[in-house]
């Protein structure tokens, strides 16, 4: 997971209609926008930007090491499991495809997608759990212990909107080639294989584009930072986010959270700069042109705001979660069959956005059609981005299955 922001918080722990009122009242005044791991192109390497203003009087420094130098770390209980729990399979197998056939079974590292936050790969581990970027750096660093070759792919055009408090996040994804994909290579990597953690049918039909090592490293940094952002941590956010601008100066997805972070503490200057920067080397990039948008409006600034204005509308027909929020607003009036019409429509621009998929089921349940609120929450259930999430529906919608048919 890559991500994008615009403004963040953590998702609903219900979808009863006792928590209607207070959602719709936070989602309807949602401000600006982040993203995880981001998808912008990147301009040549040859044309150097000019880099940001830097803030580091209005923060205080925290004890972090944000150099991510430990990223791909091996610990000696990785090594172990390679050495020993996965001697025989890589041994009938052959590395390359005995590395593939574990990541992918439950049999072996038991491996479950977890978005809570990114890990290293020595955490993700430990854990059991990760993100699909903290999977993927896992993989790499296990792979590459046996000797194979990997790379990275960025998967284009696959961003998911998701609500975090008061921020609207895009998460972005990547996933990890074992081996290579053309040529004619000796031994257990002459066949290339795609390791993909999506934790659902998202993976089909995708478009990818190879990314570096240190576009990974620069995602890992930006997804530390907004998930700091998110909680409120803008200390540390500073800290990672300009690590990440730092790490990949021309990554728009990085300067898009610095940005962030800069008008959440107070600097509307620094965080117009940093956007008009990103806006420079990315122009189409609507979470950048949507947050400055928004700081132009808020400032007053109606005639700097609306050129920007027109072409992001032009460019995005409806703004994230128009759909939603009008949905949550019906459903605080008990005008339901309007809630399941809007979070039909939210649906239609965005299949694996959780809380439109539960709030439909509670629509349907509300109306009576139990087998359409049945097959959301299960929708919900396997969207989850944490086990939590994923237990909380999946009991939700065993309690509803021995509801008894109307």
């Amino acid at each position: 997971m890559r991500l994008s922001i615009a403004g963040l918080g953590r998702r609903p722990q219900t979808t009863g209609a006792s928590a209607i009122a207070a959602r719709a009242a936070r989602i309807v005044a949602l401000a600006s926008g982040i993203g995880l791991a981001g998808c912008a192109s990147l301009p040549s390497p040859s044309s150097q930007p000019p880099a940001p203003p830097w803030e580091d009087a209005a923060f205080t420094p925290v004890a972090l090491d944000t150099s991510a130098r430990d990223l791909f770390a091996l610990t000696p209980e990785m090594r172990h499991f390679l050495r020993s729990d996965l001697s025989v399979l890589l041994h009938m197998e052959g590395r390359q495809e005995g590395l593939y056939q574990a990541l992918r079974s439950q049999r072996y590292l038991k491996l479950d997608y977890d978005a809570a936050h990114t890990r290293t790969a020595a955490e993700a581990f430990r854990d059991r759990a990760g993100n699909c970027l903290s999977l993927v750096i896992l993989s790499a660093t296990l792979a590459r212990d046996l000797g194979l070759s990997v790379s990275f792919q960025e998967v284009l055009g696959e961003d998911s909107w998701g609500l975090s408090g008061d921020f609207i996040v895009a998460s972005g994804h990547v996933n990890l080639v074992l081996g290579q994909r053309s040529g004619v290579m000796l031994g257990d990597e002459s066949q290339a294989r795609v390791v993909d953690f999506l934790p659902s049918d998202r993976a089909r039909g995708y478009r990818t584009r190879r990314v570096g090592e240190t576009t990974l490293v620069a995602m890992y940094q930006n997804n530390r930072a907004a998930e700091a952002l998110v909680e409120g941590r803008l200390d540390e956010a500073y800290a990672w986010a300009q690590a990440a601008v730092r790490t990949e100066p021309q990554r728009t997805a990085s300067l898009n959270t610095l940005g962030v972070v800069y008008q959440r503490r107070g600097l509307p200057a620094a965080a117009e700069q940093t956007w008009r920067l990103a806006l420079a080397l990315a122009p189409e990039d609507t979470r950048v042109m949507g947050n400055l948008v928004a700081l132009l409006q808020a400032q007053d600034r109606p005639l700097e705001a609306q050129p920007l204005s027109a072409r992001l509308a032009s460019l995005q027909s409806l703004a994230p979660f128009t759909h939603y929020r009008e949905g949550l607003l019906a459903a605080r009036a008990g005008d339901w069959p309007r809630t399941r019409d809007e979070m039909q429509q939210e649906i239609a621009r965005n299949p694996n956005f959780l809380e439109a998929q539960a709030w439909l089921a509670q629509a349907y349940l509300a109306l009576g059609d139990l087998p359409e609120a049945r097959r959301h929450l299960q929708r919900a259930a396997e969207l989850g981005d944490t086990p939590a999430d994923r237990s909380l529906y999946a009991a939700k919608l065993a309690r509803l299955s021995k509801a008894p048919a109307p």
